[in-house]
């Protein structure tokens, strides 16, 4: 009976190992098409950017057209003015040689044409005076034409001028208008392609990040399923235990001086076997959680008081016979390696006076015993 009934409870295992290595990864929140998707708005934001370089190259463009003209107004302008005040220093010369003329012809001639021409008070009452001065200064009347051929260029010039200055001031606005439009452009777009770039540079990371906590889970999923493999191979040679790597961190249970032996499989009343190892200690020894986990605590007439430690690798470890339960203890509290469960006793159906700790180690939740020597004989003094 005993082999179909050990044989069944390995194949729990299995099941177990063969389910838990069968569980599907955690689902993550981003995948590779939100990558692809953050690349396209990247993609997008970059030909927006290309389209919004284009409008600044015309913009540019068109400042730099402005600019051209600007500069060749100003040139112009001042052209304009240095020939206005050469144009204005020439008709002052003039005005003083016909003056002089008028002068001399009042001198020695007649002096009521000569008092009418010099008291012109325009060029063109001088134009209407110009026989008299003939007839007294026949040889000057060429500085006379000279005079309002000077007068009639600075007055179209300074026509020119005025249009000039109005366009230049046009020119100032437009640049102003352009320059303002090109910083705009730069602008925008500069931080749509920052934005775009801050977005996919995040989502790859993150993504990055995803795979490799996947990865980590797919490790530890593969070691777990291993690990399950071993405890359901160690199940079925209980006698031989299990090896130390499947209870990282194991420790002796008993703090303090024990003495025990390899008694997997001794007869025990009612024809039972021994499913453990006795560790035989003074009363009072303080008994020690082996592993991180949860506990159980119980009574019942073969173990008197237990406690089960249920270690978060999935192995469970049985202490039988307590004196009494460590203070506070509770059922379902977690325990952390090396605190203190209680003391070694002689409860139950230990012989009176016979104080251990009955020491047991179970797989699979529980179903199968295994032999705890191996264990205990690598680790207590």
């Amino acid at each position: 009976m005993e082999k179909p009934r050990r044989r069944r409870r390995v194949a729990v295992i299995v099941l177990l190992a063969s389910l838990f290595a069968g569980t599907a990864l955690p689902a993550w929140s981003v995948t590779d098409e939100d990558v692809e998707q953050a690349r396209r708005q990247r993609e997008a934001a970059a030909a927006e950017r290309a389209a919004a370089l284009t409008d600044l190259d015309a913009a540019v463009a068109a400042y730099e057209a402005i600019n051209v003209e600007f500069a060749e107004l100003t040139f112009r302008i001042g052209q304009l003015r240095s020939l206005m005040d050469s144009y204005q220093q020439q008709s002052d010369d003039l005005q003083d040689q016909v003056r002089n003329r008028a002068v001399e012809a009042y001198m020695h001639g007649d002096r009521s044409e000569g008092t009418i021409l010099f008291a012109t008070g325009s060029i063109e009452q001088a134009v209407m005076a110009q026989e008299i001065l003939a007839k007294s200064v026949e040889g000057e009347v060429e500085s006379l034409d000279s005079l309002l051929a000077a007068r009639a260029e600075m007055e179209r010039l300074e026509a020119e001028l005025d249009d000039d200055s109005e366009r230049l001031a046009d020119l100032r606005f437009e640049a102003e208008l352009v320059a303002a439009r090109m910083n705009e452009l730069f602008a925008e777009a500069e931080a749509q392609l920052a934005q775009a770039d801050s977005v996919l540079a995040s989502t790859e990371a993150e993504l990055a990040e995803q795979r490799r906590r996947e990865e980590e889970e797919r490790r530890r999923q593969e070691e777990e399923r291993l690990r399950l493999e071993a405890i359901a191979r160690a199940a079925a040679g209980p006698a031989g235990g299990i090896a130390l790597s499947l209870t990282p961190g194991f420790i002796c249970p008993v703090d303090g001086i024990s003495r025990f032996v390899d008694s997997w499989g001794a007869p025990r009343s009612g024809g039972r076997t021994h499913k453990g190892t006795d560790l035989m200690a003074a009363q009072g020894t303080r008994l020690v959680a082996v592993a991180n986990g949860t506990v159980s605590l119980g009574f019942n007439s073969l173990g008197g008081n237990t406690v089960w430690v249920h270690a978060d690798y999935g192995v469970g470890f049985f202490y039988a016979h307590l004196d009494t339960f460590a203070e506070g203890l509770r059922n379902g509290d977690r325990v952390s390696i090396g605190q203190v469960l209680g003391t070694v006793g002689d409860t139950g159906n230990a012989a009176p006076g016979a104080y251990h700790l009955h020491f047991g180690m179970a797989v699979g939740g529980g179903a199968s015993n295994v032999n705890p020597y191996p264990s205990l004989r690598a680790v207590c003094p």
